[in-house]
């Protein structure tokens, strides 16, 4: 009776350890899986952030004096593409820093100022009129996948893309524009991704209207 009391103590032990490691594993289990999900997510969340941006091309100013030298820039195009491996960019969710030392404004898309005719001259193009304030304009440069073009109120920035953000200045400097001399730094944001740099000096003497400016 004692011996047989023993091993069925013995197995009931047994029986209580290899529910306790099955427990055990199922929670290990779970716990690594739910841990390789949250890496995987994470890792491609890290891979569209670093992939992800936006380039800045060029920067194009303009002053509508006559003759230039008596006149500040009052309007500025920002012609800016997707980095190479970079996933859709939102413009409408996009924001656009300037700063002349004095003043930083956040600039914002205004869909109802997006331009994609011809564009002869970018700087005449009649969206200009909708540029005020604290919002920048679009003007579709190429956009072959329409993308751009298919929904105004809300472009996507694809790969091969290339657009021209257009922008109201005349709240810099003393509300006339951006005079000469003048260092201008800014970022130009995307929703994800590394934000395109802005950073030139104005000409020491404007001499002609347009001028290119980065």
């Amino acid at each position: 009776m004692r011996r047989g009391a023993i091993g069925i103590g013995t197995l009931i032990v047994f029986i209580a350890m290899v529910l306790v490691a099955a427990v055990a594993a199922g929670v290990l289990i779970s716990t690594s899986g739910y841990l390789q999900q949250k890496a995987m997510a994470t890792g491609r969340q890290t891979t569209q952030e670093v992939s992800s941006g936006i380039r800045v091309m060029n920067v194009y100013g303009y002053t509508p004096a006559d003759p230039p030298s008596s006149g500040n820039i009052t309007k500025m195009v920002i012609y800016i593409s997707p980095n190479a491996g970079s996933g859709g960019i939102s413009i409408s969710n996009m924001k656009l820093i300037l700063s002349d030392g004095d003043k930083m404004t956040v600039f914002k898309y205004n869909p109802n100022a997006t331009w994609s005719g011809n564009i002869n001259d970018i700087f005449s193009v009649p969206t200009w009129a909708n540029v005020t304030g604290v919002y920048f304009g679009l003007a579709v440069v190429q956009d072959d996948d329409e993308s751009l073009t298919g929904d105004v109120t809300h472009p996507v920035l694809n790969w091969g893309d290339i657009a021209a953000l257009l922008v109201n200045v005349t709240g810099f400097g003393e509300g006339n524009g951006i005079p000469p001399a003048t260092h201008v730094t800014g970022k130009v944001i995307p929703e994800n991704g590394a934000a395109g740099v802005i950073d030139f000096t104005t000409p020491h003497a404007y001499i002609d209207r347009i001028m290119q400016l980065q």
